[in-house]
């Protein structure tokens, strides 16, 4: 697939978007991403302090945030969303078995809280109002996570619906061709 958008080589990133690209690529994750991201290289600093901080351990285990990333990463069908951060994955304890068995979650697999959250990502992606509404789902949703960590939940699932939406309508694609880039020219 080509990208939709142009993505600048990794050489052209300057500054901290550079910085970023390089350490990103340092730790075995495709720079494509932060290359998209450089044209509002002014916010991706301070916006990847947050997504790192999301993705780790927080109120809830970074695992558990990674294995949701992951599932929603099959419902937006975003190919570069599942397999340009395994390694960070990994270091997570993310296995290739936890990845083939997310739609299927054989018992045993994942806990009862993973199970939770991905029941909650799905209904969130499908229609958050109507999750929303349900409450047997925020009876369950109570059982396996204080208020405080479902919020971060479900800001880690808003996070990781909209990214990899946007990935997925500008084409990223997980090594894809890139296009020539050209840097804009004011007009």
């Amino acid at each position: 697939m080509t990208a939709r958008i142009e993505l600048p080589p990794l050489e052209a990133l300057e500054g901290e978007i550079g910085k970023l690209a390089q350490s990103w690529k340092a730790i075995g994750s495709d720079t494509t991403f932060i290359r998209m991201l450089n044209y509002r290289a002014d916010l991706v600093p301070a916006f990847f302090d947050f997504y790192m901080r999301m993705r780790g351990d927080g109120l809830l285990p970074a695992r558990l945030k990674e294995l949701v990333r992951l599932r929603i990463a099959r419902l937006n069908t975003c190919r570069y969303c599942l397999g340009s951060l395994t390694p960070l994955a990994a270091k997570q304890g993310v296995t290739d078995e936890h990845i083939a068995e997310l739609e299927h979650r054989p018992p045993g697999l994942f806990t009862d809280q993973e199970l939770a959250a991905f029941d909650l990502a799905e209904r969130i992606w499908n229609n958050a109002a109507e999750a929303g509404r349900d409450t047997a789902l925020r009876e369950r949703m109570r059982r396996h996570f204080s208020d405080a960590q479902l919020l971060e939940l479900m800001w880690a699932i808003g996070m990781y619906i909209a990214l990899g939406r946007m990935i997925v309508f500008f084409g990223i694609d997980w090594r894809a061709p890139e296009r020539h880039w050209r840097p804009a020219t004011a007009g």
